[in-house]
């Protein structure tokens, strides 16, 4: 398998791509979880990370216990799971082990504990990881029992090779009483949407929950530097129009050493995510489902795209096509900009002590006073096909990803954490941060400004079975087609192209190669009824949770 699945991430190197280098100023663990009076580190710290990866640890251990199920079942099978991660606060926060310490297990190792299964972790480059897993899940040898799955790829891992997927249906597993406590489980926290967008349809009218959900975001939300604003007597912009002036103002401003803006525009498929809240709320639609050709080249579309290379061009960093999720991270958390638009999860990788001087806004206004229409991602978990441990890994499944888990994820709990990867159980997470379980996330107006953008999200609503999600995420294309989109954004974000010649040729390549024929999209993906009511209480076991 090493000679294809290349670039090996040790857990020290991820730790450090993703370190935050802001300083400890948060609220600690209060509430149910600990006694602050019996620690080390006082009420406005989170604790040194061997005493936070153990503490959380247990935590996790302690939760799965109140469920009704037996965690050590298969504790004399001498089970090894092999999970394929990308380099991710997912990953790194469930893997990341103390350096120079006697006991350096990392939290993953604490379901051994439990259960008395390992669990290892294979985590690859972000920019190499959504085509090696593809290149790993369609092999004769695919060494994984799951995989860190996402909303964008996730219709295409459903279809595998021709109808034949590359992960398994959640839903039998969800559904027996031997390994999973529905209660506990809970999976009436998830948004009904995020579970609709993670589900896709079978030949024979069924429907397969292809991941186990354990973040959400929405893209192209805007983060605003208060400092800068207030120097420069700034408003809060409202409007993509009053965005690209404020843009303007800080760029040309002699009052501060910043550029105006940045995003994500590197020609990476996931980097035409925060263009795809403007391109939608302008208007602009990526495919026509009926007549099957590629629809992003057609006027809303395209001065969405002239609007957001104009201001990334004009009023970013040099070199602006190449800004990916780190380098758009960095751009903020170095003081390099005054604006991020992003989405508010990149908050755990900014330096603390900028997220504190930072206000995030909800998704602006169209140019007419059209109301915003957000793009949006899951990360989740999948088992895949070949796994001959499946249970096993639908353990490990619940345990990363339950209500603790999540709370772990959503809000940092050790020094060098910052992972914000979370919020999956939204109001769940909001409740605690709300009652002091949790320490708050850095950013004022965070919770609002997230809250506020995953209800701009489209699709998913029994009530508009019209309404597609944002970009083709119901389709098994969905990657083919905004990897044109994305490659067209960043040429003319870099100047290469203007924004009707780019996207031009990207429609014309999506048709070209055959993306959007009945071969590689069957009709049951982009049905009338895709969307239609479910009784999905009884599916997932989400009545009465």
């Amino acid at each position: 398998m090493t000679d294809r699945i290349t670039d090996r991430i040790s857990r020290r190197s991820a730790l450090k791509t993703l370190a935050v280098s802001g300083t400890v100023g948060l609220a600690g663990c209060g509430g149910i979880f600990s006694d602050s009076d019996s620690t080390e580190y006082g009420p406005t710290d989170v604790p040194p990370k061997p005493e936070g990866i153990d503490e959380w640890g247990k935590k996790l251990n302690e939760h799965a216990r109140e469920a009704n199920i037996n965690w050590e079942q298969f504790s004399d099978d001498d089970i090894t799971l092999t999970f394929g991660m990308g380099l991710h606060p997912y990953s790194t926060t469930f893997s990341t082990t103390p350096e120079g310490e006697e006991n350096n297990k990392a939290v993953k190792d604490y379901f051994t504990d439990l259960t008395g299964i390992e669990v290892e972790y294979e985590i690859v480059s972000e920019d190499k990881f959504w085509s090696e897993t593809e290149s790993a899940l369609s092999s004769e040898n695919n060494p994984y029992d799951g995989i860190m799955n996402g909303l964008w790829p996730s219709g295409g891992y459903h279809y595998g090779d021709n109808g034949t997927a590359w992960v398994r249906d959640l839903i039998p597993y969800i559904n027996d009483a031997s390994l999973t406590d529905k209660k506990w489980l809970r999976m009436g926290d998830y948004r009904r949407q995020t579970i609709e967008f993670m589900s896709y349809p079978n030949a024979d009218g069924t429907v397969e929950l292809t991941a186990l959900p354990n973040g959400i975001e929405f893209y192209g939300g805007t983060a605003i530097h208060k400092p800068t604003f207030d120097t420069l007597g700034l408003s809060e912009p409202t409007n993509f129009a009053e965005l690209e002036s404020a843009a303007k103002t800080i760029a040309e401003s002699s009052d501060v050493d910043r550029q105006g803006i940045v995003s994500r525009t590197s020609s990476a498929t996931l980097s035409a995510a925060n263009w795809g809240t403007m391109f939608k709320t302008y208007g602009g639609e990526w495919i026509d489902r009926e007549n099957r050709t590629a629809t992003l080249n057609e006027e809303k579309g395209v001065k969405s795209l002239e609007r957001f290379g104009n201001m990334l061009n004009k009023y970013g960093p040099t070199d602006p096509g190449s800004y990916d999720w780190y380098k758009n991270n960095n751009a903020y958390s170095n003081g390099d900009v005054g604006i991020m638009y992003s989405t508010p999860q990149t908050s755990g990788i900014v330096d603390t002590e900028v997220m504190q001087e930072t206000k995030w806004l909800p998704p602006l206004e169209g140019p007419d006073g059209q109301d915003p229409v957000a793009d949006t991602w899951v990360w989740a978990t999948g088992i895949t096909a070949t796994s001959d441990n499946p249970e096993a890994a639908w353990l490990y499944l619940q345990w990363a990803n339950s209500r603790m888990a999540n709370l772990l994820l959503s809000t940092r709990q050790w020094e060098d954490d910052g992972p914000r990867a979370g919020y999956a159980r939204f109001d769940y997470i909001k409740d605690q941060i709300e009652q002091g379980n949790a320490p708050p996330v850095p950013g004022e107006g965070y919770i609002e400004a997230f809250n506020q953008g995953m209800d701009a999200v489209p699709g998913g609503k029994p009530d508009k079975p019209q309404e597609y999600p944002p970009v083709p995420v119901d389709t098994p294309q969905n990657m083919n087609i905004m990897r044109r989109a994305a490659g067209a954004m960043s040429s003319v974000v870099s100047g290469q192209q203007t924004a009707q010649a780019a996207l031009d040729d990207a429609a014309s390549t999506i048709d070209d190669e055959g993306f959007l024929s009945e071969e590689s999209i069957p009709q049951r993906y982009v049905a009338d009824d895709r969307f239609l009511d479910r009784d999905y209480g009884q599916q997932y076991g989400t009545n009465g949770n």
